[in-house]
């Protein structure tokens, strides 16, 4: 078999051929899906999406524990009605960590919204920080015979060999808010570092000299890495003295939590070291913010005074200065991508969308 196009739809057409050509005949059994597996050596997951788009189409039909049969042509069944058919059924997997107020929210109802006027519908999971539950949720994706699959792969040191084996396989597939290094991927992600930058000179036009770069302990999280790097590199160019950076842990929290004490507490450490020198701080994400500000309010140390603050992503009507990722210009991308390569054509592998300022009230 050619390897240019997606396994599935390669199998597809084989079949289908042989349908057409009454090799298949009309109540004839097809191999089963294991021999079908072992024909044309590809994945149980490439013979059910093979299978599965002929029987949206109408051509074969999928009894339980005894195979599948090519069905009746009805002649009074026409062409544009097989096509209502076979759109009503396009569908559309996605796997997010988690989405809130802060981020998340946007960018899944513009997916969504997108989705739906392509004429595909979505089906929304979520993993939670766990990536045992991330492969349970792509394979009731896969088994629910989705087109294609949009995923917000968990943190984690590698990456997650179920993933990696549908892009290798040719399943359409777009990764958000990440970037797999190495992996040929369509993937969606915040311009990082140009985010962080923007930050750092803005608290360079408000006289900071001695700003603190506010991180979690992340392993494997590539947009951290790159706004880490930007907060370097803007420093350097605007000539600020960079501390030790805060480093907090990361909690994966679902619902609003009052702020882990053992956070506030290296938070209070930092501030206390760093008392009278420090006069701003770059926090990589939102979730960072509250326990240096209570930190702050505990030891008076005069955080979103004069010592400036920032972050990125943030609440609606966050009063603090931060970088909103536009999540309504990265839904469009993701469903554009995914849509090209469900379509069979060649899509970009890494697309990254420059973040928003919004300015807080005057510290």
């Amino acid at each position: 078999m050619a390897r240019d196009n997606f396994l599935y739809l390669q199998l597809y057409n084989d079949i289908k051929g042989k349908i057409d050509d009454g090799t298949y005949s009309e109540g004839a059994k097809l191999p089963s899906d294991e021999e079908l597996k072992n024909i044309f050596q590809v994945s149980m997951i490439t013979v059910k999406k093979a299978l599965g788009i002929l029987k949206d189409e109408g051509l074969v039909q999928r009894i339980p524990g005894v195979g599948t049969f090519v069905k009746e042509r009805k002649p009074n069944v026409t062409e544009e009605i097989k096509e209502v058919v076979h759109s009503s059924s396009k569908k559309i997997g996605i796997v997010l960590e988690h989405v809130s107020s802060s981020y998340g929210l946007d960018l899944l109802y513009r997916i969504d919204q997108r989705a739906e006027e392509q004429g595909y519908k979505t089906i929304i999971r979520f993993s939670y920080y766990n990536r045992d539950k991330e492969n349970d949720e792509i394979d009731f994706l896969i088994n629910s015979e989705i087109d294609g699959l949009i995923v917000m792969p968990c943190h984690g040191k590698y990456y997650n060999p179920k993933i990696l084996k549908l892009i290798l396989e040719g399943f359409p597939v777009v990764v958000i808010d990440k970037k797999l290094d190495g992996i040929s991927v369509p993937s969606v992600r915040t311009d990082n570092k140009q985010a962080i930058q923007e930050l750092v000179k803005n608290l360079w036009n408000q006289g900071c000299k001695n700003i603190g770069f506010a991180t979690s302990e992340i392993i494997g999280t590539s947009s951290l890495q790159d706004r880490r790097n930007g907060f370097y590199e803007a420093a350097q160019e605007c000539n600020i003295e960079t501390l030790p950076e805060c480093s907090l842990t990361f909690e994966e929290i679902i619902y609003e939590h009052p702020v882990g004490e053992d956070n506030i507490r290296k938070a209070m450490d930092y501030l206390m070291e760093h008392k009278g020198k420090i006069d701003g701080i770059v926090c990589a994400e939102y979730s960072l913010m509250p326990a240096i500000l209570e930190a702050s309010r505990r030891i008076q140390a005069g955080v979103g005074e004069e010592i400036k603050i920032c972050c990125v992503d943030g609440p609606s009507g966050l009063p603090i200065t931060h970088m909103k990722q536009n999540e309504v210009e990265m839904g469009d991308k993701v469903i554009d991508l995914l849509i090209s390569q469900i379509n069979g054509k060649k899509a970009e592998t890494d697309i990254m969308v420059p973040a928003i300022m919004i300015e807080g009230q005057k510290q």
